[in-house]
């Protein structure tokens, strides 16, 4: 049981920094979101939606972030999350200027922590081709752990599961 826990440690301080970057991108994208489309409003009609439509889709999302990433050493992973934080910071500002809070806390809240937490290992794991590139131009060596981005990967997509039970059972 130590070893496990040593394990979640050691893989929390391995994207700790990465994280953290793109914790920082995503809050700024939806700051951006929100000051560009401030007088914006959106309509919605809320539907019910299947489980395997909304996970399909958040993975496609997740997965673009990594293979941008991996083709640009991180740079274009970053971009794309970027562009999704302004779309949500759009969609979260034209709905509190229609109809306030309530729908926000009761359609995107549930699940956003658990989507938002998945596209963010996402970026996360496409930023680690940057180490290949880092590790041409310098003596000191970033280690690339493959286990760790696995199993990054693999709780992304735990997380997008429940992301998507949450949302197609609301």
């Amino acid at each position: 049981m130590e070893d496990c826990n040593y394990e979640k440690v050691g893989s929390w301080r391995y994207f700790k920094n990465n994280l953290l970057v793109s914790l920082a991108l995503f809050l700024s994208a939806i700051s951006s979101g929100i000051a560009i489309f401030k007088a914006e409003t959106i309509q919605i009609s809320p539907q019910k939606q299947q489980f395997t439509f909304l996970f399909y889709n958040n993975f496609l999302v997740c997965l673009t972030i990594i293979v941008a990433g991996i083709l640009s050493f991180g740079i274009l992973g970053n971009f794309v999350l970027f562009a999704n934080g302004v779309i949500v910071g759009r969609v979260i500002i034209g709905v509190y200027n229609l109809y306030g809070i309530t729908p926000l806390l009761r359609y995107l809240a549930p699940h956003f922590i658990f989507e938002i937490s998945a596209l963010l290992l996402a970026t996360a794991i496409s930023q680690e081709t940057y180490k290949f590139f880092y590790n041409f131009r310098h003596s000191d060596i970033k280690v690339i752990r493959l286990r760790y981005d696995l199993r990054a990967f693999v709780m992304m997509n735990v997380l997008l599961v429940i992301a998507a039970l949450i949302e197609s059972n609301l």
